[in-house]
């Protein structure tokens, strides 16, 4: 199958700017060990998170598949499996070699493409900085909980350490790396108001490090409507507080129809804030899907807010991750969302755990802690 998911590519060729004769071919063969058969799609991704579809297959019953595209100039990719998992890849032309397993999808192996594997260990190192922010994390909570000032204020400072130095190699490695498709995905992890003075200096560069590449310019387009946007400096610390009940929300879903978050009292409910423009969330959205496929069916459901200004943008996300829980609502005002200042929200991903009661009993939950945390209360 070779579609356009999307028509944002078939409307560029018609328009004169998709001149296949100039296109390079590259071919990615795969092998997944212990992969169910199942259709894997390749896919483009533009840097406004257009999605477009260039190829799909069926495996084999050994894990093997073969997918193909053609690239103007150097693109970021991705393969799509089934249960919400990814492999990210960057490529030029030529043949690209995958090999995983299934159990492990996070641990591929890539070889014919250096940019890809330049991307694979960047993935690597920014798993391992996630890890720790998420222990990081739970340490603060606890000691909040507590009331022992003199640790917690120890451990504040050391998160505002670990941040820093993650944001110092975010950039270092945007700023030195040979592969523009990789160095944009890199960007795009920083923070556009915290981080203006860096990503005016980066954009302003990507030219001269690649010319004549379209998606420079596309970032370049992209970064001056998010610095438009204005977002708060990210915190470290969500305010709210455990054991009170969770303030209110009441926001439109896709149809206009207002969803209140009251309305779910009886159940368990992950309050989660994000959106489509955010990597980290979009990063981080496998491992919400995983907890509600395997908790839905024991009083669990999600309450999605996100923080994006288009709906466009927001549907194509939430089909795109696939976030197939009923609840997810939005008033397209960003950071000016209403949902935001009763929850002292200053970074995203954000999420707070409510009981039945609709009471806080969890929050900032990531990957693995999630699952760990349901686990332990719906037994």
């Amino acid at each position: 199958m070779r579609q356009g998911r999307l028509l944002f590519f078939s409307a560029i060729c018609l328009l004169g700017a998709c001149n296949i004769g100039n296109k390079n071919k590259f071919t990615v063969t795969g092998h997944i060990d212990n992969l169910p058969v199942q259709e894997v799609v390749l896919e483009e991704i533009g840097v406004n998170d257009v999605i477009t579809v260039l190829d799909s297959e069926k495996t084999s019953d050994k894990g093997n598949f073969q997918l193909s595209g053609l690239a103007a100039e150097p693109g970021l990719y991705r393969l799509r499996f089934e249960k919400n998992k990814f492999i990210l890849l960057a490529i030029d032309k030529g043949d690209v070699t995958v090999n995983a397993d299934w159990q492990k999808l996070e641990n591929w192996q890539v070889s014919g493409s250096p940019s890809s594997e330049s991307l694979r260990k960047f993935l690597v190192v920014i798993r391992e900085h996630l890890r720790d922010f998420n222990t990081m994390s739970v340490v603060i909570d606890t000691l909040q909980t507590r009331g022992n000032d003199s640790l917690l204020a120890k451990a504040k400072m050391d998160f505002l350490d670990m941040r820093e130095k993650f944001t110092r190699f975010i950039e270092q490695y945007a700023d030195t790396t040979h592969y523009l498709p990789v160095a944009v995905f890199a960007a795009r992890i920083l923070n556009p108001a915290s981080e203006k003075a860096f990503l005016n200096a980066f954009t302003q560069s990507l030219d001269r490090r690649f010319p004549n590449s379209k998606m420079a310019k596309d970032f370049a387009a992209y970064y001056s409507q998010a610095a438009g946007r204005q977002l708060p400096p990210q915190h470290p610390m969500i305010k709210a507080e455990i054991g009170k009940t969770a303030p209110e929300i009441s926001l439109p879903d896709a149809g206009g129809n207002n969803i209140s978050l009251s309305s779910f009292r009886g159940k368990y409910v992950l309050l989660d804030f994000w959106a489509s423009w955010c990597n980290p969330c979009r990063m981080e959205n496998p491992n919400v899907v995983a907890a509600y496929n395997k908790f839905k069916d024991k009083n669990f459901t999600i309450f999605s807010v996100s923080l994006d200004n288009k709906k466009d943008k927001w549907q194509q996300a939430i089909a795109a991750d696939g976030l197939s829980w009923p609840t997810h609502v939005c008033d397209f005002k960003g950071w000016e969302s209403s949902a935001i200042k009763p929850y002292s929200i200053e970074a995203i991903p954000s999420n707070f755990l409510l009981d039945t009661s609709g009471k806080i009993i969890a929050s900032n939950l990531r990957g693995e802690q999630l699952e760990q945390k349901l686990e332990e209360i719906l037994k």
